[in-house]
């Protein structure tokens, strides 16, 4: 999908004419609710717990790395993936402006800066030429 009429193409033909579209529908297909029913019985339901060890160990094992780490959500994903990248107090980082707002709390969690620049109007992602201003920008500094 190259451009935005594709991807609006796209989701339509995939919920028809529905009048409604869900935005967070559970989809159980396997064991998830004899999981979840471990989990609340078990009473870790947060960071720790059987689950959680074996999610660990099948994400180092698929990625071929010695250790993996669970985080609650998205957002610390984010904020730990910035820091591991050497983003610091003081730091700017360039994002897209279109963008929930778990990007900025990463970057500002970090002590660091958003620099918002603009999408591409096709991909409806981070614009190429945008970046590419910026940093000629930051370059006659």
């Amino acid at each position: 999908m190259s451009n935005y009429s594709e991807v609006i193409g796209f989701v339509k033909n995939q919920f028809d004419n529905k009048a409604f579209i869900p935005l967070h529908e559970p989809r159980f297909l396997g064991n998830e609710k004899k999981y979840i029913v471990d989990t609340i019985d078990s009473t870790f339901v947060s960071s720790v717990g059987a689950y959680v060890d074996k999610f660990e160990l099948m994400m180092s094992s698929i990625s071929g790395t010695n250790k993996s780490v669970a985080v609650v959500n998205g957002t610390s994903a984010l904020q730990v993936a910035l820091r591991l990248a050497g983003v610091c107090n003081g730091d700017e980082v360039i994002t897209q402006g279109l963008t929930f707002i778990a990007t900025v709390n990463a970057i500002i969690y970090n002590g660091a800066t958003p620099i918002f620049i603009d999408v591409d109007i096709d991909t409806m992602g981070l614009s190429p030429s945008a970046v590419d201003g910026i940093l000629l920008d930051f370059l006659c500094i």
